[in-house]
């Protein structure tokens, strides 16, 4: 074996191995004293059916870990694929009672907030809890649980929401394994190879502008910028185009903006509107981002041809008419 890793390259290697997971997302609350707590997870899973048990894990610096500590019931709130703002809104900087202005949730005393429009809710009676490091491990038994069979998942990987399509595939290759004909979806859905073409050409695009120096940009900040360099610089228009809320693309371009990514500015045709435009910064990304698709080309031509690359390339621009299904 190799010489053992130091603790900073094995806490940036696992930061990196975990970024590389599909996880679903949860709200964790809790009510004590009158008092209500929440906060965004992914880090939970199930125990043991007999009895039936799951386990979440709490930073101990958070507020809703003292409430838990207390012996407070918790409430694991499983998110939909709607319910991003929600989790933006629990993940941090609301107060706890601006926590609970985004969502349907059920307040009832003595009990954690449940969301009643989210995948399922979950109550848990702590049993156990197990201190490591920053974090404590808390399993609690499950005392009621209500589920909605017919909604989709919020998912987070790589830093970032699952987007729309990507959505999308994840409900077809579930409907498929319900189905019984998962084996189906590898091939003869263009669906499905469009995008596995998609994430060929942004692990490459990651990759390479990482080797190049440049911040880790999420997938949902990539489509962000692909909709900007196509014109699109209404919030309210890049909102629609990437299947998410206003207030879910607010909070993003607040971030983008923290980073230096974009500039956001009045629009002068109407002063209660923004526009979003490039960065200098984002300007000199968004030129090394074009250079290394052109080289991602480039190695497909090669790997494929030339011919079937220009009969792609074509195939692909054409003017493809109104999707309906009669």
């Amino acid at each position: 074996m190799g010489e053992m890793q130091n603790t900073e390259n094995l806490v940036a290697g696992l930061k990196g191995a975990l970024r590389s997971l599909v996880r679903p997302v949860a709200v964790i609350t809790a009510e004590h004293e009158g008092v209500r707590y929440a906060m965004a997870a992914t880090a939970f899973c199930e125990v043991s059916m007999n009895p039936p048990s799951m386990l979440v894990c709490i930073n101990r610096g958070n507020a809703t870990y003292a409430a838990v500590k207390e012996g407070a019931n918790i409430g694991l709130n499983l998110l939909a694929d709607s319910q991003e703002e929600v989790s933006r809104r629990c993940g941090g900087g609301a107060t706890q009672d601006a926590k609970f202005e985004v969502g349907d949730w059920l307040i009832e005393e003595g009990m954690p907030p449940r969301l009643a429009d989210g995948c399922a809710t979950m109550v848990l009676r702590p049993v156990q809890l197990v201190d490591q490091g920053t974090h404590a491990v808390v399993i609690g038994e499950v005392v009621d649980v209500q589920f909605q069979a017919d909604l989709a998942p919020l998912a987070f990987h790589d830093g970032g929401y699952f987007f729309p399509l990507a959505q999308a595939a994840l409900q077809m290759v579930a409907q498929a394994r319900k189905l019984g004909k998962a084996e189906d979806m590898i091939d003869g859905y263009m669906m499905m190879d469009l995008m596995r073409a998609f994430y060929w050409f942004d692990e490459g695009l990651q990759a390479s502008l990482k080797q190049r120096g440049w911040q880790a940009i999420t997938r949902s900040q990539s489509m962000m910028f692909a909709n900007i360099a196509l014109g699109i610089q209404r919030p309210a228009d890049l909102a629609r185009n990437l299947g998410v809320t206003r207030q879910a693309v607010s909070k993003m371009l607040q971030e983008m903006s923290e980073q230096d990514l974009v500039v956001i500015e009045p629009d002068p045709a109407d002063k209660r509107a923004q526009l979003v435009r490039f960065s200098e910064k984002s300007a000199r990304l968004r030129a090394d981002a074009l250079e290394i698709l052109g080289q991602l080309e480039d190695q497909l031509g090669t790997a494929i041809g030339k011919r079937a690359l220009d009969s792609m390339r074509g195939a692909l621009e054409k003017d493809w008419g109104v999707a309906r299904v009669l």
